[in-house]
Formats: structure tokens, sequence, C-alpha cells
């Protein structure tokens, strides 16, 4: 059963709508380093599943530019977007997916609300979650809270099986458009039963 978790306070929301009515290009990443990685996951759901597609969650999902570049890839059977700070995509889904992304969100959070959005992400998580979430700090981005990647596991890990991390240096093209130095990308898992307990 899906449970609502509290995951931002009201302040946080009303700064976060304010940012996307002022700025059209907030929430528009397309996120093309995470190709590989969703190709890789969505081919291992599809192949688990006897050739059937998975669904998608993006849950933080801004805008919604690479939820359109995730429509347009074909690897998923439909796909939705969640973000409560965005009128086109504040309703919160009541159902699971069989993949949920989380792309450059922790680290825009506030410190109380981390973990319950790990938590609510793992609830709507039915097989995998994919996670992209900076780990250096820069003065552009000193509005972020970036952790070392061994800590971002060690959260994602209390909520989610840990399968994987990938440390992701920016390439010189990347920084000269703003981007952070560094990222890591973790792919997770739901708990098993025995684990939860």
């Amino acid at each position: 059963m899906i449970r609502p978790i509290r995951t931002y306070s009201d302040a946080w929301l009303r700064r976060h709508r304010e940012t996307h009515t002022r700025h059209p290009e907030f929430g528009t990443h397309h996120h093309p380093y995470l190709l590989e990685t969703i190709q890789r996951v969505a081919g291992s759901l599809t192949e688990n599943s006897g050739g059937e597609p998975p669904s998608l969650l993006d849950y933080g999902c801004g805008k919604g530019v690479f939820l359109q570049d995730m429509t347009r890839s074909g690897l998923f059977r439909f796909v939705r977007g969640f973000d409560p700070a965005v009128d086109a995509f504040r309703l919160r889904p009541a159902q699971r997916y069989d993949l949920v992304t989380c792309l450059d969100v922790l680290d825009q959070l506030e410190e109380s609300f981390v973990e319950p959005v790990i938590r609510d992400v793992a609830q709507f998580a039915g097989h995998a979650a994919v996670f992209d979430v900076i780990t250096v700090q820069v003065p552009a981005l000193a509005h972020l809270n970036p952790r070392s990647a061994e800590r971002w596991q060690e959260l994602i890990g209390r909520h989610l099986q840990v399968a994987e991390v990938v440390v992701r240096r920016s390439t010189p093209e990347e920084l000269q458009e703003g981007a952070c130095p560094e990222r890591a990308i973790v792919v997770a898992q739901p708990l098993t039963t025995a684990q939860t307990r």
C-alpha cells in the first residue's frame, strides 16, 4: 500500500514553485549521461517480465523534459511524472511503477526531508530505482546539499538495496554549462521482506 509521506515543507514548496515560474530553464535537464544506465535497467526489467516493457515514474520530474525523452525512447510501456512544485505533475501517484527515477532531487531538499523522500521513492519502486545526486559543492551551486557517494549509498541503503554506485565526473563542456563537477548515479532495488524486518 502506498502511504502518504510528508516530503517537503510549505516554505520549500513555495520557493520551488517560484523558481519554476521565474526560470523557464529550471527543471528541464535531459540527463544524457544516464541513458546507458536507464537502457540497461529497462532492458533487464523487460527481459525478466517475458518481454513486456516496464512502467516508469520520474519522481521530482520538474517540467517533464526527461519524461518526454523517456517516452520517445520506446523503452517503457508507459511513463508518469510527479513533482509537487509543478502544476502539470503535482498529483501524487497511487500505484507502484517498475522503475522510479529520482534525478537531481535529493540534493535540493531540506535536510529533514531527504530520508522521507527516499522512503517515498522506495514505496513506488516495484523493481528498481535510479537516483542521480551531486557529490561536490561549488560556489555556483551553494544552494544544493551534496554528500559523498558513500554517504548517499548509506542513506539510500537504509530504504532500498543498493545494487550499484557509479561516480561520474562532468566533462569540460558540461562544466562550462554550469554542471556540478561530480555526481553519483545509484541503482537500487526494493528490500526483501526479510530485510525490512
